[in-house]
């Protein structure tokens, strides 16, 4: 971040001043108390749990030189005695958005920014991008988890005037936040990586999370570009609409940036870009090979080439938590723990389908949350889609996952090869006594449900007979069949 006089942070949030103004300038933006420095400005942002009003003298012994606050309280002593500037608005969260916007207005005028959103993939076409850029360029990105009201705003202000580039994740999970920080950000490039169900509780269904995402075109500047999917008509259709430039792809050959001889293997995906171009990256399934066609059609826009991206994603380093696939004593773990939805689970389903060993196929799902009034319907969606596939055991995990265990039950699927779990702490604790050599474990389920926990108890499995991972269904399943067993998850 450049440093910011106090005179121009009370402009730009349209503050009351409550003390002497300093004439010092602000170093950083901060709003955790504990990692304030000399010079920050601290931000006392209110939650569920915390307040960070409770936390301004902890700040300022800290260092901070300036206090943003959204509520009157006495001056105590230290305070008074500090000469810390005091600056009141009335919502903490709304004044940090609008720094944010001022400093990308104001001191960023020269940084090419991508904003990226979408239901799934987010995070993955957000460091891909920025993994390959900064290969070449210098630039900066979101950190994990800064896509919403308090982490847009922190990553503009953590991006440097002389960065080239900055890749911006937005996410939302009720209408109107990403048109919000879509006007933040001000993207030079919007993205939307895909259109599904997630986040239904405060979208409702899929036609609303379609709406939200293609809102994000309300910040793009008059000459930007949108890039999009063609996997969801409606929303191309809805893009397309709006008369901006956009960029499509996707794996239909009518996308301007697609793929070819598609060559996928755990842990390796490679193809061939309709420009001729040869890409192979360190991940496993069919929807990385979509999140890296997004990925490149960003990074051709801030200018680079096809073959300077396929030279860098050769050895991406890919993301914890995200379809990370580890052979560890005897068995395969797939570790995609980070969250889940119901088309993100699809993508999963498929991915194990897809292997052959010589032990079973385990699913390991956990509750998909924030899904309103169809969370009965899409995890009974998920345990139909389980009973018709080569998955050999499922563990259900969570209370929303028995209607998964129900549903693949009553679908035919052995009594024995279902396990429940009320959480995944209790799992954790079990699951290691019911998993044999040479089985293939994916772990998925939503951020709540914490099931990292799973993956670590799986970590510390022993075994010891080796064992071979080759692609293709051992079970096999005609191509339509695989599709069909996941179609109504993506819907």
């Amino acid at each position: 971040m450049k440093p910011l006089l106090l005179e121009e942070i009370k402009n730009a949030v349209r503050a009351e001043l409550k003390t002497e103004l300093s004439k010092g300038l602000a170093q950083r933006v901060c709003t955790d108390s504990r990692q304030v420095q000399p010079g920050d400005l601290f931000v006392a942002l209110r939650g569920e749990k915390f307040d960070g009003h409770d936390f301004l003298e902890p700040a300022v012994a800290g260092g901070a030189r300036a206090l943003l606050v959204d509520r009157s309280m006495p001056l105590t002593a230290a305070l008074r005695d500090s000469k810390v500037s005091i600056l009141k608005v009335d919502d903490c969260r709304a004044a940090l958005g609008r720094l944010g916007r001022f400093y990308r207005r104001e001191l960023l005028r020269s940084v090419r920014i991508v904003a990226v959103t979408g239901t799934n993939g987010k995070t993955t076409v957000r460091e891909m991008i920025y993994w390959a850029m900064s290969k070449y360029k210098k630039g900066h990105r979101s950190p994990a988890n800064y896509n919403n009201d308090i982490g847009v705003p922190l990553t503009l202000l953590g991006i440097d005037p002389d960065h080239e580039f900055a890749v911006v994740e937005i996410g939302s999970n009720r209408t109107g936040e990403v048109a919000a920080l879509a006007r933040v950000t001000e993207p030079d490039v919007a993205l939307i990586t895909y259109v599904g169900p997630g986040h239904l509780e405060g979208l409702r269904d899929v036609e609303g999370v379609s709406v939200e995402k293609v809102s994000i075109t309300a910040g793009l500047k008059p000459h930007g570009i949108l890039i999009c999917g063609c996997d969801h008509a409606p929303t191309l259709d809805r893009v397309k609409a709006l008369g901006c430039h956009v960029i499509t792809f996707g794996l239909d050959a009518a996308a301007d940036v697609s793929a070819l001889e598609l060559d996928l293997r755990p842990g390796r995906i490679g193809f061939l870009t309709n420009d001729r171009c040869r890409v192979e990256i360190p991940l496993s399934g069919l929807h990385n090979v979509k999140n890296a066609l997004a990925a490149l059609a960003a990074t051709r826009r801030l200018g680079i080439t096809s073959e300077q991206f396929a030279a860098a994603m050769r050895d991406f380093p890919g993301i914890a938590g995200r379809m990370e696939c580890q052979s560890i004593n005897g068995i395969t773990i797939i570790d995609d723990s980070y969250n889940a939805n119901p088309s993100s689970m699809a993508a999963a389903l498929l991915e194990l389908t897809g292997y052959q060993q010589a032990g079973r196929r385990i699913l390991v799902a956990g509750d998909m949350c924030e899904l309103g009034p169809t969370a009965e319907y899409y995890h009974r969606e998920l345990g139909r889609a389980v009973a018709l596939s080569n998955v050999d055991v499922l563990f259900a995990v969570g209370p929303q996952a028995a209607w998964t265990a129900q549903a693949a039950l009553e679908c035919g699927m052995g009594r024995g090869d279902i396990q429940r779990s009320i959480n995944s702490r209790r799992l954790a604790r079990l699951i290691k006594s019911s998993i044999r050599d040479d089985d293939v474990i994916l772990v998925k389920g939503s951020r709540s449900m914490q099931m990292e926990r799973v993956v670590q108890a799986l970590r510390r499995y022993r075994g010891g007979r080796p064992r071979i991972i080759r692609a293709g269904p051992a079970r096999e399943l005609p191509a339509p069949s695989r599709q069909a067993l996941v179609e109504n998850l993506r819907r």
